[in-house]
């Protein structure tokens, strides 16, 4: 671990994070930040909930959508991006009798949504190592003529790859595609949201950008805003999007308010220039491991998440739900964070490079898993 960065952090100084594209890790400075924030409310509620809070939250959507490169009126705050989907849907009207497309390597919850108001779930299956054209078909021949929604992943969470997104929209129109960017905010550069050809993009905040969690950005194209309402429907009745989706009853939007310190901490630790370190320094790490086990590299056609990549691991290891949480568990015993994943019934190691991260974390992982997979 790199000391003089982790020191900006709060992490257990004595585990192994390799993990972080999973909850992100919020700098002191900004927990600091939302501390700050949190108190301020507490000091009058009343004057911060009437003169103060909507002109943070208009001060912290207009950060954000900066930050994505996107005009501020399109850009909505929200939690996370599974609250996002679920706006989508509702202000979609989706229900029984429509069909709701997604891929095999998306996040369950998009689907586990649809499912919950009454839709069918279409899956789209293609593997880690296929092309992207692969991926292009997959989702477009999902389709039926009772489809109103297709679910992408930008950067797929379980598998780490960078999914052709422009390609899938122009080939499902005029179907809305709805894109899942929970790990692209800060992450992935040359971000082209308008340009997508999509009708709805969500990412959250909390992860490569060093938000507060419960940060994320929902933007939305100009044709679908007037129908997007929050879940929760309180002092926003009324207002225009994306406004009514500020105030939502007495939730803590303490983490929406540090919205700008997490951004500028993104910054502070070198912007896109610690995103290519961090990529660069995943590569050398990822090979560390798979020398140590032994096993091919899974990637083919479709481009890596620059800070996020799978390591194959030895056949018949982590093969199923339940065999890849204990090696979960035994990974996080020795004190190493990095999650073990089960696709399409081979087992796998996602792994992560943050600013905190040092060659030294990989090779520490790659020493120790030999003697853990051997017990």
């Amino acid at each position: 671990m790199r000391r003089d960065i982790a020191e900006l952090f709060e992490l257990d100084p004595d585990l192994t994070h390799l993990n972080h594209g999973a909850f992100g890790a919020v700098p002191r400075s900004v927990r600091e930040a939302q501390d700050r924030a949190r108190t301020r409310i507490e000091q009058a509620p009343m004057r911060a909930f009437r003169d103060e809070l909507p002109s943070a939250l208009a001060t912290a959507r207009e950060s954000a959508a900066d930050f994505i490169g996107v005009p501020a009126d399109g850009v909505a705050l929200v939690r996370n991006v599974t609250e996002a989907v679920g706006v989508v849907l509702q202000g979609l009207g989706v229900g029984p009798g429509d069909d709701v497309v997604v891929s095999n390597h998306g996040y369950l919850t998009a689907g586990w949504s649809a499912e919950a108001r009454g839709a069918t779930l279409r899956t789209a299956t293609f593997a880690v190592d296929a092309d992207p054209a692969d991926v292009v078909a997959a989702l477009a021949e999902a389709m039926t003529d009772r489809t109103r929604l297709v679910v992408i992943d930008q950067l797929t969470s379980p598998t780490a790859l960078e999914l052709p997104v422009a390609a899938v929209a122009a080939a499902v129109a005029p179907v809305p595609v709805l894109v899942d960017a929970a790990h692209v905010p800060g992450a992935l550069p040359g971000l082209d949201v308008e340009g997508l050809g999509v009708a709805f993009w969500a990412g959250n905040l909390h992860k490569w950008a060093y938000t507060p969690r419960a940060a994320a950005t929902l933007w939305v194209a100009p044709e679908h805003r007037e129908a997007m309402r929050p879940l929760v429907t309180s002092w926003s009745h009324g207002l225009p999007y994306p406004e009514r989706f500020d105030l939502q009853g007495t939730v803590d939007h303490s983490s929406w308010v540090a919205v700008p310190d997490g951004l500028a901490a993104w910054r502070d630790l070198g912007g896109w220039e610690q995103v290519a370190r961090n990529a660069d320094l995943l590569v050398r790490g990822a090979e560390h491991v798979r020398s140590a086990l032994g096993t091919p590299d899974p990637r083919a056609g479709i481009r890596s998440a620059p800070c996020l990549r799978l390591v194959a691991l030895p056949d018949g290891v982590a093969t199923t739900t339940e065999s890849a949480e204990a090696l979960w568990q035994q990974l996080y015993a020795a004190g190493l964070v990095v999650p073990p994943v089960s696709f399409e019934g081979r087992g796998y190691l996602r792994l992560a490079a943050a600013p905190y991260n040092d060659e030294d974390d990989y090779a520490r992982l790659a020493a120790a898993l030999p003697g853990i997979l051997g017990a």
